[in-house]
């Protein structure tokens, strides 16, 4: 009895073991804690490679482009850069205008812009004028160029009569020398009558062509007085008929006087003339040569700046002059009238002596038409 207990005793350890033996390799099985030892549990764990191999790093390997580099070739020179000058320039009173090309400071123009016909873009201003003989002034004070063609110099034709007639005020409100203010209702008989008849006003630098008119006649009005624009101008204007007015310098906007304005709108109306009365209407032949170098000088500086071209013709005021006067205006002007002296004549009178016919309030249309009727001949 005693051994079958041993025996059983024994029995139930062996039973014990295997179930544990058992319980460890399902619990090991699920959680991954255990693992059941085999033949190789006594050996060291080997560390095997990842099964992807990482890429091979080798040095790249330089190779010429394939594109070929492009050919040296000399550079082109940039085209010249065209900018306006900044410059005022004034060509027969209107601006005119002027371009620098790159940084040469040279003034350049358009042909066409003077006149002339050519295959060039560009020419040089200043080069061109003086070969074409036009005048020109900087003025220093604010550096404006006056270029203008019409006072250019030129041969004065022989023997032709022009009758130049003189006038001063046009207007019925008389507030001085009553024979100075002609009736606007007259002037506007002797224009129409001018018309009518075939007279060819013009101004005197119309003389260079003076073999284009049958009948020249010139219409001068003295001291610039402000019913030349009031009252005369829009008969210029209604008639289509050229004057000269000439103006005293330092007079502009005064009593009874044209302003700038309208000195410069007159100007530029293509129907009048703005030329030269002095600098102060005193009379010329009381000034010695600085004065009367002032005094011309002045005068046609300041109308050059307000009319922006040149004057051309002085008129001596109360028509005194000398030999001084005569040889200071030589310098400014191409002509200088006298107040009186009839009939001119391009060969008999002296171009700084040119005289004149007075036409006054008391003028009627009989001895108006007596004065040009030897126009042209």
């Amino acid at each position: 009895m005693k051994k079958l207990i041993i025996f059983l005793s024994v029995l139930l350890v062996m039973l014990s073991s295997v179930a544990v033996l058992l319980y460890f390799e399902v619990i090991g099985t699920k959680t991954g804690k255990y693992t059941e030892p085999t033949e190789m549990s006594s050996q060291a764990p080997t560390t095997e490679a990842p099964t992807t191999e990482p890429p091979t790093t080798e040095p790249p390997t330089t190779e010429p482009p394939t594109t070929e580099p492009p050919t040296t070739e000399p550079p082109t020179e940039p085209k010249p850069l065209v900018e306006e000058s900044g410059r005022t320039v004034l060509y027969e009173g209107r601006f005119l205008h002027t371009y620098c090309i790159g940084d040469d400071p040279t003034l350049m123009v358009r042909p066409a812009n003077l006149g002339i016909l050519g295959t060039e873009e560009y020419i040089p201003l200043l080069e061109t004028v003086e070969a074409l003989g036009y005048p020109l002034w900087e003025d220093d004070t604010d550096g404006t160029i006056y270029i203008t063609p019409s006072a250019k110099a030129f041969a004065i034709p022989e023997d032709v009569n022009v009758p130049v007639l003189m006038y001063h005020a046009v207007s019925d409100n008389m507030w001085g020398i009553q024979e100075l203010f002609v009736s606007p209702k007259e002037m506007e008989k002797q224009l129409a009558y001018l018309v009518d008849n075939g007279y060819d006003p013009i101004w005197f630098q119309d003389l260079a062509h003076v073999e284009d008119y049958d009948k020249p006649v010139i219409l001068t009005f003295d001291d610039g007085y402000d019913d030349n624009y009031t009252e005369l101008f829009p008969l210029l204007q209604k008639y289509q008929v050229k004057a000269t007015v000439f103006v005293i310098g330092n007079a502009m906007g005064k009593s009874h006087k044209m302003t700038e304005a309208q000195v410069k709108e007159l100007s530029d109306s293509g129907l009048v003339s703005i030329q030269s009365h002095g600098y102060t209407h005193h009379d010329m032949d009381k000034m010695d040569e600085d004065t009367l170098e002032y005094e011309l000088g002045e005068s046609w500086r300041v109308l050059t700046r307000v009319t922006g071209k040149i004057p051309t013709v002085l008129c001596y005021p109360t028509g005194y002059h000398n030999s001084t006067t005569v040889k200071v205006a030589e310098r400014w002007y191409q002509f200088g009238l006298k107040m009186q002296g009839g009939l001119y004549n391009t060969s008999r009178d002296n171009p700084y002596k040119v005289s004149r016919y007075y036409v006054s309030r008391y003028t009627d249309i009989y001895t108006f038409a007596s004065y040009i009727k030897q126009a042209g001949k």
